[in-house]
């Protein structure tokens, strides 16, 4: 019986081979992201003659039902046996994008958003006597890279009212990308996820930037308090990508050592040509993209032909955004004297802060 069955079954396999006389070989896995992936594919030409005719792929997303690009090849010889279509023929084909927001994204970036799609192969012989053929895939298309919170890190214990929050945006990314990013207290008892269904302490919108201080206009967070943060990355007014919800805890636990009253600048704000004025302490962001795990720079004196300063303490670094306070109190630097604070990012070029060293306690009325 089982061997009866096997020969059942090779000869329906053998009787939808000679059916199907020119077969499309897809796999929207590896060319299904991009509009310029969808020329690759190969051809099985099982008819015994050449066929000569246009060829017609369209691109629809499932969720949406909508169409989102059709390609329509000039006039093409496909000869016996497995061929490709050549990259020439495919750049001077017809495209003609959906006026949808998925259209819109694939025109643009020339990549398909995440969704799950439908890819359609059909060819349309020019002997009206001959059969079409056609063959669909599906696929679904996610980001190869997740929107990642970066800071504060999850389950993170902090000891700032307004944080830098900071985050890695998916990939592959557009200019076009907007981001919006929830902040809401967490109560004993609720879980995370029900948290972001909550009135948000904090909800902005239409962010371009992937690094964002917590405003000044909002309340300030409270000591002793867990917050959850999510970041969502959308484009063309549809989703591309969620991160995970992260919660961190705003806790001091020790008295901070009083400091001339500056927020942690980003470095890029400082690299000009004005002096900075760094009292005791010099404040910065710094975001390490290549996971480094020691800040690389040095401070010289401007006067006497910049004179290095020795015995600098070592900065650790994480990945993401970090907030440098370098201590100068044990520097030996003079009151009032110029100095240059040199940052070596990795495989970038340094960038150089001058800045006047002070000494003096700002907290006495």
């Amino acid at each position: 019986m089982r061997k009866i069955s096997f020969i059942l079954f090779l000869f329906l396999q053998f009787a939808l081979a000679a059916s199907a006389q020119l077969q499309f070989v897809f796999v929207p896995e590896l060319h299904g992201r991009s509009v310029d992936g969808l020329g690759s594919f190969q051809l099985q030409n099982l008819s015994g003659q050449v066929l000569k005719g246009k060829l017609f792929i369209t691109v629809r997303e499932n969720t949406r039902n909508t169409s989102v690009v059709q390609v329509m090849t000039p006039v093409i010889t496909i000869t016996q046996g497995v061929s490709g279509l050549p990259k020439a023929v495919f750049h001077n084909s017809s495209f003609q994008f959906s006026p949808g927001s998925y259209g819109a994204i694939a025109s643009q970036t020339r990549n398909f958003p995440t969704g799950e799609y439908s890819f359609c192969f059909r060819f349309v012989p020019e002997n009206k006597n001959l059969d079409e053929y056609e063959n669909c895939f599906d696929g679904t298309i996610q980001p190869l890279v997740p929107l990642t919170l970066l800071s504060p890190g999850l389950k993170d214990t902090i000891c700032i009212r307004r944080p830098v929050l900071s985050w890695q945006p998916p990939l592959p990314y557009s200019q076009q990308m907007r981001f919006r990013l929830i902040l809401t207290e967490k109560t004993a008892g609720e879980s995370v996820e029900s948290l972001l269904k909550n009135r948000p302490l904090l909800l902005l919108d239409h962010i371009s930037a992937t690094t964002i201080t917590y405003p000044s206009a909002n309340p300030e967070l409270k000591e002793g308090k867990t917050y959850c943060w999510q970041v969502i990355a959308y484009e063309q007014g549809l989703i591309v990508s969620r991160s995970e919800i992260w919660e961190f805890t705003v806790k001091c636990n020790e008295t901070p050592k009083p400091t001339f009253n500056d927020s942690y600048r980003e470095l890029k704000f400082l690299s000009n040509g004005n002096y900075y004025i760094a009292n005791r302490s010099i404040r910065f962001a710094f975001k390490n993209d290549y996971n480094i795990k020691k800040l690389q720079y040095s401070i010289t004196e401007i006067e006497h032909g910049g004179k290095p300063i020795k015995s600098l303490p070592e900065i650790a670094l994480k990945q993401g955004l970090n907030l440098i306070d370098i201590d100068l109190t044990d520097m030996d630097l003079k009151e009032g004297k110029y100095y240059v604070l040199k940052v070596f990012p990795f495989n970038e070029p340094p960038i150089e802060i001058r800045f006047v060293y002070r000494d003096f306690d700002d907290t006495v009325n």
